[in-house]
């Protein structure tokens, strides 16, 4: 049984002859009543006068179907190019194309107005300048379309952003729609309406459950005419995955079966709204959508983050920042400063830390994060700095033993083995059974020359980690200086036995055989 209802049918017009038409009337007839009760319909053609006559036959079915469905409500989106003329000229294209278009909801203006409710059947031309639209006129058109009740939208790509300049024409179309491409062919304009609807879904999604993320996006259906096929998504029609072909008259309800089955597939819902999201981020958008992407990419951000996918977090990262307002940047600098360190860019994670540093110097993992920078590039006074920092701010109880093993590391590494001692044995009582805390301990006290503290650590290492090829050779290298070398003969061959390309352990068992010969 069918689950979904559809929220919006697109529909890509192209010429067909009178059976062909007949066929896309019939199937749409059909889907309107899998719709929600308020829904969208989407027909986009190549230009006015070419789609005008598809338009007014498929309206017959919207019509007869609203007639029959007093609950229902649909809104007529008509997706064309500009028509090119001058003022004058935009007068004939009302007169001849639209308000003819416009009658056909006289019926429920009138019902409408009765009940004081919106009309349960909207028609919503929207217009897809080219850079050659005559600016002058196009304005003329979209005041005559809003004052007959029309309401008029733009659509612009990247040749016709500079119209979005224009104050008169943003104030004269009821909504612009923004593209990424650069020729408004029909296919890649339905692919923009549909991305920009999944953009608004899922901005909703995160404002109430964020953890929706890898549901299925708006149930929507695109038909092509040209090929007959009709698509489960946008994912679905941008790979050529259809359900069906219209004009082979496939019954509805098989139809919308398989539309459950594709819905019920496993997809990556996810991934595809992060895509989606990532495509408009590079578009000069208005100052509130760029604010709602910036929220979107830093939520996907986060998400690769968590999944340690940290190369396309710092993307999602640093396209977030370029639309952040400045005093709203904290959070993402610090994390696009985790994903820089976990990507081996120290220099770029100190950076961003720097600059969430008045946001987050008060919180003891700043300073751990950039004390970690500075011990990955080797500049371990830097690194104890930030360590001890971070120590001094009552960190929670497993960033604490990491961070006391940080810090007897550097100690070790800028040769202060008491020191290295003193936060390594604090370590051991804090946690315990760590293995890093046992084989460190023992690497200072060898350098201390205190070898029965260092065997007595390092015996716990290899008991907590077996496989250790290299805790087996420290404790050979201790046997050997504490002068018992049959025991360090022993913990060679030990490690040789797990990692036979182990040079220092071959290295210093043939020495110790020589000697011994």
């Amino acid at each position: 049984m069918h689950t979904r209802a559809l929220q919006r049918i697109y529909v890509i017009l192209d010429k067909q002859d009178r059976e062909q038409l007949e066929a896309l009337c019939r199937i749409l007839s059909d889907l309107f009543f899998y719709t929600e009760l308020t829904s969208n319909l989407y027909m986009v053609a190549e230009d006015l006068a070419e789609g005008m006559p598809q338009v007014e036959r498929i309206q017959k079915q919207v019509t007869s179907f609203l007639r029959a469905n007093l609950f229902a409500r649909i809104y007529v989106h008509f997706i064309h190019s500009a028509p090119q003329g001058n003022t004058e000229e935009m007068d004939f294209y009302f007169q001849y194309y639209y308000q003819n278009w416009k009658r056909v909801t006289m019926e429920f203006d009138r019902e409408a107005y009765m009940h004081q409710e919106v009309p349960r059947l909207m028609l919503l031309p929207l217009i897809a300048p080219s850079s050659h639209t005559n600016p002058a006129a196009l304005m003329e058109l979209l005041g005559t379309l809003k004052s007959a009740f029309l309401l008029p939208s733009l659509y612009l790509d990247w040749g016709t952003f500079h119209q979005a300049a224009n104050e008169e024409h943003v104030a004269k179309a009821e909504k612009i729609y923004y593209g990424p491409g650069n020729n408004s062919e029909k296919s890649e304009i339905v692919c923009s309406l549909c991305h920009e609807n999944i953009v608004h879904e899922t901005s909703a999604r995160l404002d109430s459950n964020p953890a929706s993320m890898m549901e299925a996006c708006p149930a929507a259906v695109i038909i092509s005419t040209s090929d007959g096929m009709i698509y489960p998504c946008v994912d679905a029609f941008v790979r050529k995955e259809s359900l069906a072909n219209i004009y082979d008259a496939p019954h509805v309800d098989a139809l919308m079966a398989q539309y459950d089955g594709y819905l019920a597939s496993q997809r990556d819902c996810q991934a595809c709204r992060d895509r989606v999201v990532a495509s408009f981020s590079d578009l000069p958008l208005p100052k509130g959508a760029t604010h709602e992407l910036s929220d979107l990419l830093y939520h996907f951000g986060t998400l690769h983050q968590e999944a340690e996918n940290h190369v396309l977090a710092a993307e999602r990262y640093e396209k977030s920042l370029k639309l952040s307002p400045a005093e709203e940047a904290g959070p993402i600098h610090f994390r696009l400063g985790l994903s820089y360190a976990n990507t081996g860019r120290y220099d770029q994670g100190l950076e961003s830390f720097g600059k969430a540093k008045a946001m987050y110097q008060d919180q003891y993992y700043f300073h751990f994060y950039t004390g970690l920078c500075h011990f990955q590039k080797g500049d371990y006074g830097l690194a104890i700095g930030g360590f001890s920092k971070a120590l001094d701010m009552d960190p929670q109880q497993e960033d604490l033993v990491r961070i006391l093993i940080y810090l007897g590391t550097c100690c070790n590494s800028l040769g202060d083995y008491e020191q290295a001692v003193v936060q390594l044995e604090r370590a051991k009582q804090e946690a315990g059974q760590v293995k890093e805390i046992y084989n460190t301990l023992g690497f200072s006290y060898f350098q201390l020359e205190n070898y029965d503290k260092a065997i007595e650590n390092l015996k716990v290492a290899v008991e907590l980690d077996p496989s250790s090829a290299i805790d087996y050779a420290s404790l050979g290298a201790n046997y050997r200086e504490r002068g018992d070398t049959d025991m360090a003969v022993a913990m060679y061959e030990r490690a040789l036995e797990l990692d036979p390309g182990l040079a220092v352990a071959r290295e210093n068992l043939e020495r110790l055989r020589d000697h011994h010969v």
